[in-house]
């Protein structure tokens, strides 16, 4: 109906991006009701129960189907809430609480590695886990929990390439400081440098910015990159 009402708008708009926007919803609709895309979003309540029973397990298994399914997907961001454990993070009967959050992410992760090393996926597949910072060590704070701490937390990357068995970079005793960086640079790993090393695992040149974007604001792969002040992990790969 919305097309048979804008039909005459669109053969005669005064500006292209009306008809634009018609093409850019007709597009979608054509992705929505694409039975091979659609197949990505189903799974059995074998793999369910297998994966944990939780958004998050039913994330990596659409996550794996997109994987599998090679339909050009490059990219894909699950997301687990609840890890900003300020308080009763070893209370069972307080939620979230680690136990619940442990075992969640196993289930997930751990199903998500065996289903694509089974089917051969996982040597070209990435998966890289991590947050945007770490947690207070040592004792716990007054309500049972930890707080946010930026000088050392850890991430993982599996697959794609990655030399498994090896940690790199070590702190103290308790987590709290870097006191080995334990790689090339002699700096601290920092988030850009992990954004720099999967965009080349892609192939993609991480320094690259981009001029001339709609807004005329330059776009940077990864902000000061170019100069060198963040680069990529070849350790991960060696």
């Amino acid at each position: 109906m919305l097309q048979e009402l804008d039909a005459a708008l669109r053969a005669s708009a005064i500006d292209r991006s009306v008809s634009d926007h018609a093409d850019y919803y007709e597009s979608a609709k054509r992705l929505m009701y694409d039975p091979r895309i659609a197949s990505v979003f189903r799974f059995n309540d074998s793999d369910n129960v297998r994966y944990g029973n939780t958004q998050l397990g039913r994330g990596a298994i659409v996550a794996r189907n997109a994987v599998q399914a090679k339909n050009g997907t490059a990219f894909v961001a699950l997301q687990h809430q609840g890890w900003d454990t300020h308080q009763n993070m070893f209370d069972r009967a307080y939620a979230p609480n680690m136990y619940t959050l442990c075992g969640e992410l196993d289930s997930a992760l751990g199903s998500l590695v065996e289903d694509l090393r089974a089917s051969g996926d996982l040597n070209q597949t990435l998966i890289c886990v991590m947050s945007e910072f770490g947690r207070t060590p040592g004792l716990l704070n007054s309500r049972g929990g930890r707080d946010h701490h930026r000088d050392a937390m850890s991430a993982v990357l599996i697959g794609g390439g990655v030399r498994g068995g090896q940690v790199i970079g070590a702190t103290d005793a308790i987590g709290e400081t870097i006191v080995d960086p334990g790689w090339s640079q002699q700096r601290s790993i920092v988030v850009e440098d992990i954004a720099s090393t999967i965009y080349s695992a892609l192939g993609i040149d991480w320094t690259k910015g981009i001029q001339d974007t709609p807004s005329g604001r330059k776009f940077e792969y990864v902000p000061f990159a170019l100069p060198g002040r963040y680069t990529v992990i070849d350790e991960v790969f060696a």
